[in-house]
């Protein structure tokens, strides 16, 4: 995994609690990557959970080195169990330069949101007992470093695993139903592998079941969604553009996040 010259340089703006050991979020030890060896770690998690239908044994590309990156490990620290890859972005940055921006015209959210964390690469190990404790660890951590950094809208690209748009209709057409963004906030569709939300009301548990996980977490933090998919088939992915704006984030949900954080 490419790494910056210096691990520490990537961290500048971010809470200083999280270098050094961390903290510790609901039994979970949590701190940012400060070394090649801990990149090195964080690489292998992503390949096993984005690349595996590759084999490939590490994930990594161009905005590694721009980013700092969240790790949180088991509680007896033995190995690490979820990973996110955060970039601080104001408004001296090209949105258009981000990892998202690839993928979605962003400059009405660039203008109605002049500091944003964008959030990506977020995964976890595949253990059915460990994933729920270990997600809402990682997501609290985020709300504690939105706080402290001062952004107003936390953003990125939600997975779903298999790029057959059709698979996952049950899932979109709710999005489109339910969770829509700002019509004066949604992304522009600028990539030729993007297709729009499928129209219909599937029945509502049955679709949100099908959602990931993370992104159901995010519409319950007051998350939208664009109106359109891209299909990465790096990945084998379909993701969708989802926002939260950190100001509409419900005060209970957030006081229940920030209690698991001992700083």
């Amino acid at each position: 995994m490419d790494a910056p010259r210096d691990c520490l340089e990537s961290l500048a703006g971010f809470p200083d609690a999280l270098t050094g050991t961390g903290i510790d979020i609901g039994g979970f030890p949590v701190r940012f990557a400060q070394s090649p060896a801990d990149l090195e770690q964080v690489g292998f998690l992503r390949g096993d959970r984005f690349n595996a239908a590759r084999a490939a044994h590490t994930d990594s590309d161009r905005f590694d080195s721009l980013s700092a990156h969240l790790m949180v490990f088991a509680p007896d620290r033995a190995r690490l169990v979820a990973t996110a890859r955060l970039r601080l972005v104001t408004d001296d940055t090209d949105f258009s330069a981000t990892y998202t921006g690839q993928y979605y015209g962003l400059s009405a959210v660039m203008r109605a949101y002049p500091r944003a964390l964008e959030i990506g690469r977020l995964c976890q190990v595949a253990d059915a007992k460990m994933m729920p404790d270990a997600l809402r660890a990682l997501l609290a951590a985020l709300t504690l470093i939105a706080g402290q950094t001062r952004a107003e809208l936390l953003f990125g690209c939600t997975s779903f695993r298999g790029q057959n748009t059709q698979r996952h209709s049950s899932a979109l057409s709710w999005l489109k139903a339910k969770h829509l963004g700002p019509v004066a906030l949604r992304p522009a569709r600028i990539h030729p592998r993007s297709s729009a939300l499928p129209d219909g009301m599937p029945d509502p548990h049955a679709a949100r079941q099908a959602l990931p996980a993370l992104l159901r977490m995010y519409l319950g933090m007051g998350g939208w969604v664009s109106d359109h998919v891209v299909i990465d088939p790096d990945l084998d992915t379909v993701h969708v553009f989802t926002a939260v704006d950190t100001a509409t984030i419900p005060p209970a949900r957030s006081r229940a996040l920030r209690a698991l954080c001992s700083v």
